[in-house]
Parts: structure tokens; sequence; C-alpha cells
């Protein structure tokens, strides 16, 4: 009744391995498993839970019962004691009785002697005691008067004496009658008090089979989120991965901001930047190019002047100029050629993250947005591609969308071959998806 048989997945699956592109299936399939089996363990949290619901209510009706049977055991045993203090009061009666019987007897023992002596006695003899004639005669009616009424007392006493009897054995019945229905009351408590202490051990048994399931869960969905973390690591500019579960939840915050949906976000960022492992080599020390050297600024003819923006943005997050990553340009035969500079998983350039820089900031709450902070880059992708018109959720407006994030313009444009980018966008997009669902059904 109360046990549970799960779908039990491997134990021994390494996690580890989810973090490269050639386990991706066998850990999308541990991920199936591992939901199926979150499924049963859930089923059989819920019957436990039904269980102890019916096994409480049946230990509350149990414990009304004792209670009302202790309460029907407290009358019996005041009953049996008063009856007993009646039969105590009708012995003690007896008792009485038998001590005026005993003296009202004594009492006729010394008149039956004397009138004994009355009877033997001569007339001379009582005239040679002094006593006088008529007195003798005198006193033999007088004997017999109380002679009779002694006899007519013990009559009254004996009558009594029966009656006391006759009521201290129906006490008495009475009393073995209560004594029975006690007894009765005590057995039937017996049974009641087992059968509550067999519903309070399959309680806790359980209790102690959902405690365990609900353990196993834990196990369970600590796993799922081991595997979806390597599956989806998103770095920061220190380089430590966050958990995909913190990367999609940003982007379902940025979602309900701007409309777009969470696997397009991911899937910009993944084709920027590979879910930012890749945010660039540049500017990482002083034997590199550097952001001066990539970037264009005021002297450099450019209708950009990114130099100016990023060293503003540093100064406000408190970042040295040299040491954050940022986009090299591209090479050309083995020489850079064009502009670099793109900063962090989004790959913004300083004068776009600037017109940017204050809806991002209200968007996440701060009063400086940072481009390499993943939360931040993630609603800078969103609100990007909202004005790009992504919030349509179509195939089509998502592939624009994701074109002009590339070159600024559409995917048909002649001047520019980007639909690669669109179509890698949209690829991205129905794969991280897929693995989106397979996170929504857990």
């Amino acid at each position: 009744m109360y046990g549970l048989q799960t779908h039990t997945v491997n134990a021994q699956f390494d996690v580890s391995k989810c973090n490269r592109e050639e386990n991706e299936s066998d850990c999308r399939k541990r991920l199936e498993d591992l939901a199926k089996e979150i499924q049963v363990i859930n089923g059989g949290i819920q019957l436990q839970d039904q269980n102890q619901a019916k096994l409480g209510a049946e230990i509350t009706q149990l414990n009304g019962e004792i209670k009302k049977t202790s309460t029907e055991i407290k009358k019996k045993n005041s009953l049996i004691q008063n009856i007993k203090s009646d039969i105590v009061e009708r012995e003690q009666s007896l008792e009485q009785l038998n001590q005026k019987l005993q003296r009202e007897k004594e009492s006729l023992e010394k008149i039956l002697r004397k009138r004994y002596e009355l009877d033997d006695s001569t007339v001379f003899e009582f005239i040679l005691s002094n006593e006088q004639v008529s007195d003798f005669y005198e006193d033999a009616p007088a004997f017999s008067y109380v002679q009779d009424s002694l006899s007519d007392s013990f009559a009254i006493i004996d009558q009594l004496k029966v009656d006391i009897y006759g009521q201290k054995s129906e006490l008495e019945k009475k009393r073995e009658e209560e004594d029975a229905a006690k007894y009765g009351l005590q057995v039937e408590q017996k049974k009641i008090e087992d059968q509550k202490k067999e519903r309070d051990q399959a309680l806790a048994v359980s209790e102690q089979a959902e405690a365990s399931l609900t353990q196993l869960r834990a196990i369970r969905e600590k796993e799922i989120q081991e595997i979806t973390s390597k599956l989806f690591e998103l770095r920061d500019l220190a380089g430590g991965g966050i958990p995909f579960g913190d990367a999609y939840a940003f982007a379902k915050e940025a979602s309900k901001k701007t409309g777009v949906r969470p696997a397009f976000i991911l899937a910009i960022l993944e084709q920027e930047s590979n879910l930012g492992k890749n945010v660039g080599t540049c500017n990482r020390n002083t034997n590199e190019p550097i952001w001066s050297d990539i970037m264009p600024g005021p002297t450099s003819g450019s209708w950009r002047d990114d130099q100016t923006i990023y060293q503003s943005l540093m100064k406000k997050l408190g970042r040295p100029l040299v040491g954050t990553p940022l986009s090299c340009p591209i090479k050309v035969n083995g020489q850079y050629s064009g502009w670099g500079g793109a900063m962090g998983p989004s790959q913004f350039i300083p004068t776009t993250w600037q017109s940017y820089e204050s809806r991002i900031a209200k968007s996440v709450g701060v009063s400086v947005a940072n481009p390499w902070n993943a939360q931040h880059a993630i609603h800078a992708t969103a609100l990007y591609v909202s004005d790009l018109g992504a919030g349509a959720q179509t195939y089509t407006a998502e592939r624009e969308a994701a074109c002009k994030y590339y070159s600024g313009r559409s995917c048909s444009d002649p001047s520019v071959k980007n639909a690669f980018y669109g179509d890698g966008v949209m690829n991205r997009t129905v794969r991280i998806q897929a693995n989106i669902d397979i996170i929504e059904r857990q």
C-alpha cells in the first residue's frame, strides 16, 4: 500500500562530459530519463501525501474514540465507587442492627431469667425476702409485656436485616454488572489503541518513504541542473561559468520586458560569443593589441569614437582599461583589418552600448550597466533585437532581426552577405528551444 516502484536511471552517469558537443545527445537523453523519473517520484510523493491524509483522519477518529471510551470508563469507575459506598452503608446498617439486636437479646435474657426466677420462687421464699406479696403479683404482667415488646422488636430487626441484605445483594449484583461493562470498555479501548498504534506506525513509514523520495528528487534535480549547466555554460569576464538555469532565467526576465523569445535571445549570444565563452582575445595584456589599437578614436577619421566612450565606461565600472577582454579586428593575410573592440557576451561596440546603456540599466535595476555581466548582456541583446522587430516571434521577423544585429542590414540586402548569420541563429534557436522545453517539463 505504501510502497513505490520508480523508474531508476543510471546513477553512474558522468555529468562532466556534457560540456562536449560529441556527448550532447547522450546528455539530452539523460535529461529525458531524469524527467521521467522525477515524474514517477512526484507521483509517489503525491501518493504518500494521500496516504498520510487518510491515516491522519483515521488517527484523529481513533483518538476521539479513545477519549470517548476513557470518559465512559471514568463514569463507570465513579458509578462503581458510589455502589461500593452504598454497600458499605448497608453493611454498617446491618452491623448497627446486629448490635441493637444483641443488646435487646441481652435485655430479654435478663427478663426471662428474672421471670424464670419468679416461676420457681415460693411465696414463703418471697415473704422471707421482705418483699410485699402485692408487689410480687404486680410485677409479673409487666415482665410479660416487656418480653412481648422485645419479641416484636426482634421481628422488626430481622425484617430490616432481610431488607438490607436484599439491598446489599442488589448493589453487589449491580457492581458486578458495572465491573463487567467497565471491563468491556477497557477491552474495546485496548483494541482502539492497538488500531491507533498500527496507524501511527503506518504514518511513520509513509512519512519516511516521502522523505526518501523527496531526497531522491533533490538528487535528480541537482543532476539536471549540473547537466544543463554543462550543456549551456555562460561565462562572464572572470571566466567562471554560470548555470544555464540562471542564464535562462535572465532571458525569461528580458523576454517579459521585450516580448522576444528566450531561445532566440540565447541563440544570438551563442552565435556571437558561444554563450560568452569567446569574448575576444585582444586587450587582455600589453603583449597583444589593446583597446587604443583596435578601437576608433576621436582622430581615427571614423564616425565612431569608441575610445572615449570605452574610457568613460571603464571608469564608471571601476575596471582597468587593459586586462578586460575585447574582440580583435578581423585578420586578413595575417594582419588585422578594420576595427574591433566589441564587448562581452553580446559583443556590443562601445558606441552601440552607450545608446542602450540607460535602458539596460533600467531593465536590470542598476545605475551602471556592465557589458561583461551575463544578466546585463542578455537584457541588452533582448532590447536591441526587440527594436529590430524580433518581438513578433515569427521566423521571418526573428531572422531579419538576426541579420540586422550582425550587419545593420536585412538578410536580403545584396550589398552584404549576412543571410548565413540569420540562418545560423534560427538553427540555434530551434535547438535551444528544444532544450528549454526539456527544462520546462521538469
